[in-house]
C-alpha cells in the first residue's frame, strides 16, 4: 500500500477562511453584534462568565447553519437585482392570479345563487301543482278516472 500524499488531502482552507468571514447580514433589531443570540436568551446571572466564550463560538459556528443556508448576498450586484426583478414579477403574477381566482369564484357564487332560487321557486310551483291536481281529482266521482278505457298499455 502506498501511503496518501499530504498535498491530495480534501482543501479545509478556504471552509475555515469562509467561516471566518464576517456575516454579510446585518443582527436583528434591538441586539449588539457583539452579542450573541444564545448568552442574549439567558436570565441575568444564570451563565458564568467563562461560558460567554464558548457560547459565543458555537452560535457563530452554527449561526450559518441556522439561517436556512443563505449565503452572503452583494445587494447591488447585478445578479441579484435581476433575480429581485425576477421574483417581483413572479409574486406580482401569482397574486393577480389569485385576484382573478377569487373574482371567479364569486362570480360562480352569484350565478349558483341565482340558479338555486330559481330552482326552488320551480320546487314551489310544481309543489303547488301537485296539491291542486290531487285536489282536483279528489273531487271527481269515485274512482271514475279508473275505469277501462281503450287506450292500450304503453309498456
Amino acid at each position: 500500500r502506498r501511503p496518501i500524499p499530504a498535498a491530495t488531502s480534501p482543501p479545509t482552507a478556504p471552509l475555515a477562511a469562509r467561516r471566518a468571514e464576517p456575516d454579510p447580514l446585518p443582527p436583528p433589531r434591538g441586539t449588539s453584534p457583539a452579542t450573541p443570540s444564545a448568552v442574549r436568551k439567558e436570565p441575568p446571572g444564570s451563565a458564568s462568565p467563562s461560558s460567554y466564550s464558548s457560547r459565543s463560538s458555537a452560535s457563530s459556528s452554527s449561526g450559518c447553519k441556522e439561517r436556512s443556508g443563505k449565503k452572503g448576498v452583494d445587494r447591488f450586484s447585478p445578479e441579484y437585482r435581476q433575480r429581485r426583478e425576477r421574483n417581483n414579477i413572479a409574486v406580482r403574477k401569482s397574486r393577480d392570479k389569485a385576484k382573478r381566482r377569487n373574482q371567479e369564484m364569486q362570480q360562480k357564487l352569484v350565478e349558483l345563487s341565482a340558479e338555486n332560487d330559481r330552482l326552488h321557486k320551480k320546487i314551489e310551483q310544481l309543489s303547488r301543482d301537485l296539491t291542486s291536481l290531487r285536489h282536483f281529482f279528489k273531487q271527481l266521482p269515485n274512482a271514475s278516472f279508473l275505469q277501462p278505457s281503450s287506450v292500450t298499455d304503453c309498456r
